[in-house]
């Protein structure tokens, strides 16, 4: 099998990560990697705000947490603006993120990487996505594991979050992707199943 298919197809979504630091120049070069993304025009609208301080990632987590138990309180008025709310795996996940103590945003990870982008750059939010899918693919060929994590989203919905990670207030949130070494495991090793039929309109 071709081995850039063989990377693909092993790369998990993992929330357990080992007490163990990422070298500064691997954080590098995955950044790196991810600015070869494609992107509209070649803009290359990302932006990159690192975090290895374990504190401030804990800080962030219950920033998220404080959000998400808030959204519980509101969700049947919030559904009527924003329908995804109502979806029942959505209020799952949001349940999730406040049902303990421990980290359920950022899993402990030893690297937070938010990417972050104009907020009047149409197209930043697929250029970014490109970049994330670099990132988490490259991390995963060196074997550090990854996970991305949408409920990132919720800090920019906090002035505190926006003042700890130092954003622009001309800037959003695009990705945020955790990473860090991960306890053995044999997941990679079982290709999952993925729905092929009845997804492809091919026209000939």
């Amino acid at each position: 099998m071709n081995q850039i298919m063989v990377n693909i197809k092993s790369r998990r979504s993992r929330r357990d990560f080992l007490d163990r630091t990422i070298p500064d120049e691997i954080i590098k070069e995955i950044i790196e990697i991810g600015c070869y993304a494609p992107s509209a025009l070649n803009k290359q609208p990302w932006k990159f705000i690192v975090i290895t301080n374990k504190d401030c990632i804990k800080r962030l987590s219950a920033i998220v947490k404080g959000i998400a138990t808030n959204i519980t309180k509101f969700l049947p008025i919030l559904k009527l603006f924003k329908p995804a709310l109502g979806d029942p795996q959505a209020v799952s996940a949001i349940k999730k993120t406040i049902s303990s103590d421990t980290d359920t945003v950022f899993y402990n990870a030893p690297l937070l990487i938010l990417i972050v982008s104009d907020k009047k750059e149409p197209y930043a939010g697929k250029d970014c996505a490109l970049a994330s899918q670099n990132m988490m693919l490259y991390a995963n060929s060196i074997g550090i594991s990854t996970c991305y994590i949408g409920r990132a989203d919720f800090l920019g919905m906090s002035r505190v979050a926006k003042d700890i990670i130092g954003l622009p207030p001309d800037h959003t949130i695009q990705s945020a992707i955790v990473f860090g070494y991960a306890p053995q495991s044999t997941d990679g090793s079982i290709i999952p199943k993925r729905r092929i039929d009845n997804i492809i309109n091919w026209i000939r």
